[in-house]
């Protein structure tokens, strides 16, 4: 049974886990978000395929991306509809919203799961030492094998916000949201910058330009992810005085090559 796993990462925790899942489930491919919106034309996914959407969180909510993704994407040939959320954090669910949209482009939600990865949101905390981050990864893993056995089984399950989800939600998302397509405003580039384009290279709305002399400018079409800030090899980009001192972090096994494919390769793994 042929599954598609649809996603969008940042610093590389939601291509981890879609690369988890896809290496324990048979037959899955791996399409990266991005890529399809750059592209623009209408996704229509095979008769009766499970169709997973892995992302982050965002503020208790769905990436703008993830939204704008749904206004291209045909499931009415689908046969399993899931969505996989990685946060930091140990609560907070889009399912309600998630399922909305999943409705709307053709099929019902059919499962939801939450998986908690290394917090990298570094404008408001460092991330988390580097044992404990290791032992988030593990517990990741052991939880992307219940779900794959979940989607073989092609088993309904959905995770309910909680009434203080619901509250923080309502208080938190749309003001954050709001902000995001100008988020670029807040990077500062330090004199440590190599020129290396890193930081145009992952990001996935091209949101960054090269001017002369090698300046970098931000654009109006941020998606806050801050791929820029995480993966720039010098720590030349900040994002907001605290970030300076803070570490920077993306998921070990993920790359600048890997989050660049995100704009331009149909598939970033398979399994047979």
């Amino acid at each position: 049974m042929k599954t598609i796993l649809y996603y969008f990462t940042g610093t590389g925790n939601s291509l981890a886990v879609a690369r988890a899942i896809a290496e324990r489930l048979p037959e899955t491919e791996l399409v990266p978000i991005p890529m399809l919106l750059l592209k623009g034309e209408t996704v229509r996914v095979p008769k009766d395929t499970n169709i997973g959407i892995v992302y982050p969180l965002y503020a208790m909510g769905l990436p703008n991306i993830v939204i704008r993704f749904f206004g291209i994407l045909d499931l009415s040939d689908a046969g399993y509809v899931f969505s996989v959320v990685t946060e930091g954090g140990r609560y907070g669910s889009p399912t309600k919203q998630i399922a909305a949209l999943a409705k709307q482009s053709g099929h019902d939600l059919d499962a939801a799961w939450w998986i908690q990865m290394p917090d990298n949101y570094i404008p408001l905390s460092a991330p988390p030492a580097k044992t404990e981050q290791k032992t988030i990864r593990e517990d990741a893993l052991r939880k992307v094998a219940v779900l794959v056995e979940a989607v073989q089984e092609r088993r309904p399950r959905h995770i309910d916000l909680t009434a203080t989800g619901k509250l923080l939600r309502m208080v938190m998302y749309k003001p954050f949201m709001k902000k995001i397509p100008a988020f670029g405003k807040k990077f500062v580039v330090s004199s440590n910058c190599n020129g290396c384009m890193v930081c145009v290279d992952v990001c996935p709305v091209n949101n960054i330009q090269v001017l002369p002399k090698g300046k970098k400018e931000w654009l109006n079409h941020c998606e806050g992810c801050l791929a820029c800030l995480q993966f720039c090899p010098v720590e030349a980009i900040s994002c907001g005085g605290k970030t300076d001192e803070r570490p920077r972090y993306h998921h070990p096994n993920i790359t600048a090559a890997d989050m660049k494919a995100q704009k331009g390769a149909a598939e970033i793994g398979r399994t047979e």
